[in-house]
């Protein structure tokens, strides 16, 4: 391959100086083009900045920004510090007035300078917003002497300031001026202590960030919006619980959970959109994840306080919409790992849903059913992920039944059945799901391999254990020699050695004489029949070779 390489290389080398001759350019020697090299080298060693350069420009940064910013922020403060102080002083209006006045006055500064000094200029601009902002803010909330005395006015004015903030982040193309309006709209929202105009507003500012998102690729604004609006239903939640419980009105969510259900759907509609070069991909895949971590928690909350009784209906619709949408994902999405996730939590849904409906723990047996369903569904979408996380979730049903179910012969072998069923299912169709290793089948074996043994030792009457166990090694052996599949031809021996264990340790001090003789017989024939199938096997391969 190299010498191949070479030999290309010299016919270029060769046409490349015909070329030259033909056009009478003269030829670059090699010490010509070496001092070339040099130069070009120390030219690029020239541009780079040296140590003093860099210091220079760290402290113009640090200068023109950082101080810039802390400059703005002061004055705010100072300026929000003196009406607050004129307020108190029982001037409400003059504060409200001088308020407005700064406000106007700061943003005025800021377009006169937006050409000479344009950093400070739109800081300037964002802190004349929120000081607006504030003034109207304290027209009626957190003050002794508000100016006007109902609540509506100052909202509906505090909504039209963060709706031109919305106008003019849009205009501008800023995502942090557009996230600056999102926070103040969202206070907005908070302060009202008025369930439906507080989650409207919530509900209505994600949507448009979402729709900002596709039209913008602002993904970090959808950031700020999934961070503090799922923080706003928690607030609402905290406070309105303890307000109902004064009030001695029994608990409930006034029809929130609706507003919830719009707002992670319209998270979940990012999913959709074509991903583009200034939204990375790591972005839809830590929003998918946030989405269901915040409305899990906060779905969890609404449970135990308001639905406890009757959260069936809740889950039913969650898992049948979302099983809905990772196929549709699958089909039209260009994600890869997302149809997943929805799929998991469809199946997590209705997990839910039986355990609400059946309880325990005849909810074992159907879901252990379930897990083989899930293993099907991931063949069909090709996912590795939905295995693992199936298995993982297989693995905790088993030990949360061993742990604190009574035993129920008809949950001990579908747990026994499923995880055996499962094994060979995915060693049918590993190609289909791209499974390189045996790891995933052998877990299930093992889990099928002891669960067996444990289904036939509560099953049966102790002094047939040994010979239970001594059948179930004899299919495990016609089934390895049907499928011609090694793995049962392991787990028929380890069978007969955990019956010879059991037959020598357990069965010789309590069963009698007779059950004995039929034990040892049994066991003895099967060891032997089995020694002499590999003995022939090993016979007949030698000669073949």
């Amino acid at each position: 391959m190299d010498e191949k390489i070479i030999e290309k290389l010299d016919y270029l080398e060769r046409r490349v100086g015909q070329l030259e001759s033909l056009l009478g350019v003269r030829k670059v020697t090699e010490e010509e083009y070496k001092a070339y090299d040099r130069e070009l080298t120390n030219d690029e060693l020239k541009q780079q900045p040296s140590d003093s350069e860099k210091e220079s420009a760290m402290e113009s940064r640090i200068g023109e920004f950082g101080l810039g910013w802390l400059g703005s922020i002061v004055l705010l403060f100072g300026l929000a510090f003196v009406t607050q102080y004129i307020q108190s002083s029982g001037q409400p209006l003059f504060s409200t007035v001088f308020g407005y006045v700064a406000s106007i006055l700061v943003f005025v500064i800021a377009h006169y300078i937006k050409k000479s000094i344009p950093g400070l200029s739109s800081k300037f601009n964002i802190i004349s917003y929120i000081l607006l902002f504030y003034v109207t803010l304290r027209l009626h909330f957190f003050t002794d002497f508000p100016l006007i005395s109902e609540p509506a006015v100052p909202l509906i004015l505090l909504v039209i300031i963060s709706i031109i903030q919305f106008y003019f982040a849009n205009k501008k193309s800023s995502e942090f001026l557009a996230s600056i309006g999102f926070i103040l709209l969202l206070v907005t929202a908070n302060i009202s202590n008025t369930t439906h105009f507080m989650l409207s507003v919530v509900t209505l500012a994600v949507i448009f960030s979402v729709y900002l998102l596709h039209k913008n690729s602002w993904w970090k604004l959808i950031v700020v919006a999934q961070f503090f609006s799922y923080i706003s239903f928690i607030v609402w939640y905290i406070v309105h619980v303890n307000v109902d419980k004064e009030l001695v009105a029994g608990l409930s969510d006034h029809y929130s959970i609706a507003y919830l259900f719009v707002c992670v759907s319209a998270f979940s509609m990012i999913t959709l959109f074509k991903q583009k070069e200034s939204m990375p991909e790591a972005f839809v895949f830590i929003t998918i994840i946030l989405n269901g971590l915040f409305f899990t928690a906060i779905l969890t909350m609404y449970v135990v306080t308001f639905y406890m009784m009757n959260y069936v209906w809740i889950f039913l619709p969650i898992s049948a919409i979302c099983l809905l949408f990772s196929v549709f994902l699958k089909k039209y999405s260009e994600l890869k790992y997302t149809p997943a996730f929805y799929a998991l939590y469809g199946f997590i849904s209705i997990s839910t849903a039986i355990y609400g409906v059946y309880g325990l723990p005849l909810s074992y047996l159907l879901l252990s059913i379930q897990s083989l369903l899930v293993v099907s569904m991931a063949i069909w979408f090709r996912s590795k992920i939905i295995v693992f996380m199936n298995l993982f979730l297989f693995a905790l049903l088993m030990a949360g039944y061993y742990f604190s179910a009574e035993s129920i012969h008809s949950i001990n072998f579908s747990f026994a059945l499923i995880a055996i069923i499962t094994a060979r299912v995915i060693n049918l169709q590993s190609k289909r799901l791209d499974i390189k290793t045996d790891l995933i089948r052998n877990i299930y074996l093992i889990f099928g391999f002891f669960t067996m043994l444990y289904a036939l030792y509560k099953a049966v009457p102790g002094q047939y254990v040994t010979l239970s166990w001594s059948i179930a090694a004899v299919v495990y052996f016609l089934l390895s020699l049907l499928i011609h599949n090694i793995k049962y031809r392991w787990m028929a021996i380890f069978t007969m050695i955990a019956a010879a264990i059991y037959l020598f340790i357990v069965d010789l001090a309590i069963v009698g004489i007779i059950y004995r003789i039929v034990a040892f017989m049994f066991l003895a024939i099967i060891s032997i029949a089995i020694s002499v199938y590999y003995t022939k096997h090993k016979k007949k391969n030698i000669e073949e070779e």
